[in-house]
């Protein structure tokens, strides 16, 4: 009988959740800022284009460039190359992702296919072995009115961080949506267990390391409603000359707020805005982060914590059995349930 490996079936997430990611991905930025440069009569700013299609794309070869040494867009063991590019139209992206895949055939004596090496990708067997590599290529339309919009560059000729983390998570959900229901398939063709403590954790880690890698990416500091009459609580509070407008820091203010149809935000608008500032989300996110690390069962091999009677890791505080999820780590990522990747059988119990 096939071996189970635990694994959480993700295709694609974006690594912000260890140390210096960012900041490498923000040094990449610079060093392939010509990528980036207007072309064509796009719109551009300072020498960056403002199309959201060009920097999304160049955004995303940046992140998973083959010479990269740390990509900051990863994927799972099976996807060998996830590229994209503009379709023939020129109005929307294409995505063209390769799968390794289980032979389609019984393999003969002496033949290999795929091995699995952990987390790290699919690799070929032994050189000198007679070998089978069988891919799945998946050519996937996606939607260019869902890419945001990048903003004037604060530097010349370089794209802003938080631009591109936003390119990046548009590119992201849209391909885990797609690609995702055909590596559950592959790994269970070939006896690997899709855990559903395990993927349940990886998909929360992933919202919240991606919500608090943009919030820093922001610039971390507080955001504040300045309203036209009389002082009132944080994040509100009067303004000079009686103008409302919401202040960024930095000096960026937003200054059309108001009750008109052409206004840009209406006040209340404003206020949630200022209420959930990258200082709030940053705060949240650890918090969030610390709970979901003390509710993770350890999956590591060598670990000696209580299996209990199933097996399996349990929860440490909970006692729930990792292949069902505790009830902590399933409220908790309900309030992320409106977000690509949700599972309904992962809600709540009670």
């Amino acid at each position: 009988m096939k071996s189970t490996v635990r694994t959480a079936t993700q295709a694609f997430w974006i690594d912000a959740g260890h140390g210096g990611t960012q900041e490498h991905y923000g040094e990449q930025l610079r060093r392939w800022r010509h990528a980036f440069a207007a072309t064509g009569g796009e719109p551009g700013a300072s020498g960056v284009t403002l199309d959201p299609l060009h920097f999304a794309l160049a955004a995303w070869e940046v992140a998973t460039r083959p010479v990269a040494d740390s990509p900051y867009v990863r994927t799972h063991p099976r996807v060998l190359d996830a590229a994209c590019h503009r379709a023939e139209d020129g109005r929307d992206p294409l995505a063209v992702v390769e799968l390794a895949a289980p032979p389609p055939v019984p393999l003969p004596d002496g033949w290999s296919s795929w091995r699995r090496q952990g987390e790290q990708p699919y690799a070929a067997g032994a050189e000198g072995t007679p070998t089978v590599l069988s891919t799945l290529e998946l050519r996937i339309p996606l939607s260019g009115s869902r890419l945001p919009t990048p903003t004037r560059p604060r530097a010349e000729g370089l794209p802003n961080l938080d631009d591109a983390q936003a390119s990046l998570e548009a590119f992201v959900a849209e391909l885990n949506a797609a690609v995702t229901p055909f590596l559950r398939e592959l790994d269970g063709a070939e006896g690997v267990s899709d855990t559903d403590g395990a993927t349940l954790v990886q998909w929360l880690r992933t919202q919240i390391e991606a919500d608090k890698a943009t919030a820093e990416a922001a610039g971390a500091g507080p955001w504040r409603y300045l309203t036209a009459t009389g002082p009132a609580a944080a994040p509100v509070r009067q303004g000079a000359g009686g103008a409302r407008r919401l202040e960024f820091g930095g000096g960026r203010t937003v200054t059309r707020v108001g009750f008109h149809d052409d206004d840009l935000l209406h006040p209340v608008e404003a206020i949630h805005i200022a209420l959930h500032d990258p200082a709030d989300a940053i705060a949240r996110c650890g918090a969030e982060l610390a709970l979901l690390n003390e509710h993770t069962p350890p999956l590591s091999a060598g670990d000696t914590r209580d299996t209990g009677d199933t097996g399996v890791a349990v929860c440490p505080l909970c006692g729930e059995a990792a292949g069902s999820p505790c009830q902590t780590l399933r409220h908790l990522a309900y309030g992320y349930r409106l977000r690509p990747g949700w599972r309904p059988e992962w809600s709540p119990s009670r």
